[in-house]
């Protein structure tokens, strides 16, 4: 059968393929973390195609500030080193170690298969403090042991960490790195022993994309490895009728061919609406061209916004914070609505009550269209408050420059270069004080030159 998907009048179609592609595209969002967390994991343990290559339960560390030789998308911080472990709980609970931090910002992100968060372990947390807790998975009913400061259940028997230490580069990386090599992942049983911690690296492999319905049979295998929570039933009952999810009856090669034409349209269009979400924001305020991410980012679930979860959330960023931790805003746009595109030159010109707040640091990023960082001649990808080259105007306004050529030198300091295509910008605020958290904060337009 062909995964080809037309385009066809919905009230002249079967409806048995109507049924499918209304209900496939409903599958697609809840699942899309799922399928993109299988692709990702598979990518960085099972066959590494790029700077990450980590068994499970263990941590790989990035040496140095993340740049455009990434190219995972997710929009990846350029303001701390970055440490991360795909966990898998099946077998046993995993401890996890955060070090002291003084006055740096560090935070471990534990987040479950479909990309909610259910917890952050460590300093930004605990009062600067160093944690040990441990991270169990859905099904264990054992006590706390000796030394473990807390415990997290994960909702999924798989998980995803992400460590971050907050670094402005140049002289401090060495600082920065010597504090990323104190935290520690560690199977409790190994941990218990003192025995180092076997190299697995057999995870659930995505189906290629060669094959029919590839994302669905994806989908369907990652829902068997991380069942969905109970609360979803009906939801999980409804895509089970079209062969899809935990409950599916029929295998997806003894569907009728109208279902299976309406899943194949399902996963054509899904995508696409997934990008259009993330280049809209979302259902999020928008304020000056720049939309703020969810107030329930990284809790999507709990809203039952599973469009959300998908896109903005997962699509473009993999994992995100809650707005505790740091809340975010990203323009695609100018001043005049157009795409911000490396053709033209533009300002951002911030007053001094428009400098972001935070208790931490904040940061403006730029990214390609896919969400990668961009090659530059000057190797800047990021410009914010960690930063110690910058140039405030006399009044304590800033003025940031986004242009493709090298400006004037005076105006090198406060220079992003950006690509020759499309970019957008995301401006991260870590800590962020009350008036960004609940949105009142308005950052101006950028303003084509």
């Amino acid at each position: 059968m062909s995964d080809a998907a037309p385009s066809f009048d919905i009230s002249k179609a079967d409806w048995r393929e109507a049924n499918a592609y209304l209900t496939g595209l409903q599958a697609f969002i809840y699942g899309f973390p799922a399928i993109h967390y299988t692709k990702v994991r598979f990518g960085m343990v099972r066959q590494p195609q790029g700077a990450i290559d980590v068994p499970l339960n263990t941590l790989f560390h990035f040496p140095r500030l993340s740049d455009h030789n990434e190219q995972y998308g997710g929009s990846p911080m350029r303001d701390a080193v970055y440490s991360l472990a795909w966990l898998d709980l099946r077998a046993d609970p995993v401890i996890v170690h955060a070090p002291a931090c003084g006055d740096r910002y560090v935070s471990v992100q534990l987040a479950e298969f479909y990309s909610d968060l259910f917890g952050y372990a460590g300093p930004s947390v605990n009062d600067g403090k160093a944690q040990t807790a441990l991270v169990v998975g859905p099904d264990w009913t054992g006590g706390k042991p000796a030394g473990v400061d807390a415990v997290y259940r994960s909702p999924t028997p798989c998980a995803f960490l992400v460590a971050r230490v907050s670094t402005p580069g140049g002289d401090d990386l060495a600082a920065a790195l010597s504090l990323q090599q104190e935290f520690r992942v560690k199977p409790l049983s190994n941990w218990i022993s003192h025995a180092p911690t076997p190299e697995v690296r057999d995870v659930l492999a995505p189906f290629p994309p060669t094959a029919s319905l590839a994302d669905f049979r994806t989908m369907n295998a990652a829902m068997r490895e991380n069942p969905p929570p109970t609360r979803d039933e009906a939801l999980l009952r409804q895509f089970a009728q079209v062969g899809l999810g935990p409950f599916a009856k029929v295998a997806l090669d003894d569907l009728d061919d109208a279902t299976w034409s309406g899943l194949a349209r399902a996963l054509e269009d899904g995508p696409k609406l997934l990008a259009n979400v993330a280049l809209a924001g979302g259902n999020t305020k928008v304020v000056n061209g720049w939309f703020y991410g969810d107030r329930n980012w990284g809790r999507m679930a709990e809203s039952g916004d599973f469009l959300g979860r998908a896109s903005p959330q997962c699509f473009s960023g993999i994992v995100e914070h809650w707005i505790e931790q740091s809340t975010k805003l990203r323009t695609f746009v100018d001043a005049d609505g157009a795409d911000l595109s490396g053709e033209n030159r533009y300002a951002l010109h911030l007053s001094k009550d428009e400098i972001p707040k935070a208790r931490a640091f904040w940061s403006i990023t730029l990214y390609d269209e896919r969400f990668n960082m961009i090659d530059n001649p000057i190797r800047r990808y990021a410009i914010g408050s960690l930063s110690d080259q910058l140039t405030y105007n006399a009044d304590g306004s800033l003025d940031i420059w986004l242009q493709h050529e090298r400006p004037a030198p005076e105006r090198e300091p406060n220079w992003l270069p950006t690509p020759k295509g499309k970019f957008n910008l995301f401006l991260r605020t870590y800590l962020p004080t009350e008036e960004v958290m609940h949105q009142s904060y308005a950052p101006p337009p950028v303003r084509r030159v």
